[in-house]
């Protein structure tokens, strides 16, 4: 009876010593194929887009939501008309952002019509010392 109560001591010692290696041990793969968050982007007024040939397609103005309830960039062009690019494919290329547009995708699209902007205020005329 004691050899029984010594074995199955000796069992619940082996199992509390073995479960913090147990703990460590590696996820099974099926967790371990899950994507890492993809790192940040850093998106500054000015910055170049490029598209996915390299090209770039102008500097960003902007972001918004669209109608349909998904952010897009406001890109200015070399023609400089504002249009809204998806954010399909965007990642960091040095101090911009590439998307997975090309140049003909970017001027296929409509560009966005921008209110004036209002006049600057006449100077005032500075009173006379009569």
């Amino acid at each position: 009876m004691t050899r029984t109560l010594v074995a199955a001591a000796s069992l619940a010692l082996a199992a509390l010593v073995a479960a913090p290696a147990a703990l460590a041990a590696p996820l099974p793969a099926v967790m371990q194929d899950a994507e890492a968050p993809p790192p940040p982007i850093n998106l500054e007024p000015g910055a170049p887009v490029k598209g996915k040939d390299g090209t770039i397609l102008g500097h960003l103005q902007d972001v918004q939501v669209n109608a349909a309830g998904a952010q897009e960039l406001l890109v200015r062009g070399a023609d400089r008309r504002l249009r809204a690019v998806p954010l399909n494919g965007i990642r960091q290329d040095g101090v911009g952002v590439a998307v997975d547009w090309t140049q003909r995708d970017f001027q296929a699209a409509t560009p966005i019509e921008e209110a004036p902007r209002p006049a600057a205020p006449a100077p005032s005329a500075a009173p006379s010392g009569d």
